[in-house]
């Protein structure tokens, strides 16, 4: 409770959950309209058909679309998705009313299906930037979690009633006045930081920052384990949503209805997950946390396996459910933690993308699983590669956690330091990380006049002398800093800076220091400002 009031209480978190619980209303009614509409004129074969028509390209899309929101401002990229997504969904919906013929709402409809696909993305990648502190950002992820399951119930609900009153059209109508609303949430959100400093842009600088985003995945270990453990997941997830037809409707004996009373069960698992959720992801350390909740998937996949009378299967789904909205929340936190600011939204269109073809994929498996081991084989088999992957895993989930402990000592370093002290809380902890101790005795030079710069520095201990030209200017103890000039602008070092007693420095590389120094605006004009006054009243190293 002390986290959700935590949540409500930043309004800029607040707003933006309000804004994706409306997103998360439209998308599914959306998807439902646009199911009952194909079946409607071409039965399940119509529906297959669209399902590909929709998902497919979305899915495909949904890095490339994504990267906007590491190119400009966060919030601006959200906002303006979800008007795109008002208008897209209100144009099926009028093409529906007026009988327009079937590929002209069908292509309509992918495009909206296209447009849905930054919601979720930006929506994720902008939190870190509006929490106050790690704890938050692990509240602020799990009541996104629980946005979504009570916006996919809601949305289910009012595309059922709206069907029965007016049909899929009004559905549309509805999603594009939910979406509507969600972006006027948006308009006094402002993130710290400014994204939109990656140089200018070009009809091809989609294409080329998704396949840096990409490539960013396919290198850092601490992306890549989260995302290989979200491919898993969303496999076994669109098995076992086959799985669960023959289920209600062969084992149960609870026909069609059977179907949608075991989603309801899920749904109210993914509600039990999100609330367990608040617990786990405020952890530093989630390597376990995941096995755990892995393990959990694992159980409910063998009581689906099990499940020969009702109140087996409810408790098969509540588990079920309970299960992927931790492990989705906990690996969602994970990336947020170990990914850098500049590469984070196209890591969630990634994460999209996964959700839209993983679940397909799964799909796919669910029959060929069932006969080969029977329904019940093909449910444990599906639990259980979900543990195996975690536990796989886990010697890579422990060194995430070893570079999540808190860095008390440079933290306090960082903060006191006037280019690093507007940064957010999680950016800070991210460049206390990337610090180096370096360990000098008298007479070091940690860097000399004349050379290239490479490294900003900070004072751990001991007392340095600043020399130019034979001259010393300065001293510098704990707590001081130095080499920043020749990284801002691209000089050589402009003075030497001689340790005169045993100690040490902490140093911070050159790319490192100015992604996140030009990364935010306050920082930058403090730094050109420290610089500026430094290179006025003496020759600074």
């Amino acid at each position: 409770m002390r986290a959700l009031k935590g949540v409500l209480g930043n309004r800029p978190i607040a707003r933006m959950e309000l804004a994706f619980l409306l997103f998360n209303v439209a998308e599914p009614a959306m998807w439902i309209a646009i199911l009952v509409y194909a079946f409607d004129r071409g039965g399940t074969q119509a529906v297959g058909l669209v399902s590909i028509l929709l998902m497919v390209p979305a899915g495909l899309l949904a890095p490339v679309v994504a990267s906007l929101g590491d190119r400009f401002p966060k919030e601006r990229v959200v906002r303006v998705g979800y008007l795109a997504q008002a208008i897209s969904s209100a144009a099926v919906g009028v093409a529906m009313a007026t009988d327009a013929a079937a590929p002209v709402v069908n292509a309509l409809a992918a495009l909206a299906a296209i447009t849905y696909t930054t919601g979720r993305p930006n929506h994720h990648a902008l939190l870190p930037g509006l929490a106050r502190t790690p704890e938050e950002l692990a509240a602020a992820n799990s009541v996104s979690a629980l946005m979504e399951g009570v916006g996919g119930t809601l949305g289910a609900i009012a595309a059922g009633l709206t069907l029965a009153a007016s049909g899929p059209g009004a559905v549309y109508g509805i999603a594009a006045a939910a979406v509507t609303v969600a972006a006027a949430l948006t308009l006094t959100v402002h993130a710290p930081r400014d994204a939109g400093s990656r140089g200018a842009f070009r009809p091809w600088s989609l294409i080329t920052d998704t396949v840096e985003g990409l490539a960013t995945v396919a290198k850092v270990a601490e992306a890549r384990v989260p995302i290989v453990l979200t491919a898993v997941l969303t496999a076994a997830v669109g098995a076992v949503g086959v799985l669960t037809v023959p289920l209600a409707i062969d084992s149960l004996d609870l026909g069609e209805p059977g179907v949608g009373f075991l989603s309801t069960m899920i749904s109210l698992g993914l509600l039990v997950g999100a609330a367990a959720s608040i617990a786990l992801a405020s952890r530093r350390r989630l390597g376990v946390a995941i096995v755990v909740s892995a393990a959990w998937f694992a159980v409910s996949g063998a009581l689906f396996g099990v499940s020969t009378t009702v109140t087996v299967a409810v408790l098969a789904s509540v588990a079920y459910g309970s299960a992927i909205t931790l492990l989705d929340v906990l690996s969602r936190t994970l990336l947020q933690r170990t990914t850098s600011d500049d590469v984070l939204t196209r890591v969630f269109g990634a994460v999209e993308a996964l959700w839209m073809l993983g679940y397909g994929a799964g799909a796919a498996l669910a029959a060929p699983l069932e006969r080969a081991l029977g329904l019940g084989g093909a449910f444990a088999v599906c639990g259980g590669a979900m543990l195996v992957a975690a536990l796989v895993a886990l010697p890579g989930l422990r060194r995430i956690d070893e570079r999540t402990v808190v860095p008390a000592r440079q933290l306090g370093l960082l903060r006191r330091i006037p280019m690093f002290a507007p940064l957010p809380p999680l950016d800070l902890e991210r460049i206390a990380h990337q610090l180096d101790l370096i360990e000098v005795s008298p007479g070091t030079e940690v860097i000399r006049q004349g050379d290239i710069g490479d490294r900003f520095y900070a004072v751990e201990a001991g007392s340095f002398e600043i020399v130019h030209d034979g001259t010393t200017i300065a001293t510098a103890g704990e707590g001081d800093y130095f080499g920043e000039i020749a990284l801002l602008h691209d000089v050589p070092r402009t003075a030497t800076v001689r340790a005169t007693s045993a100690g040490a420095v902490w140093a911070l590389d050159q790319e490192e220091f100015l992604a996140t120094v030009t990364g935010l605006p306050q920082s930058e004009s403090a730094a050109h400002a420290i610089s500026a006054e430094r290179r006025r009243t003496t020759p600074p190293a």
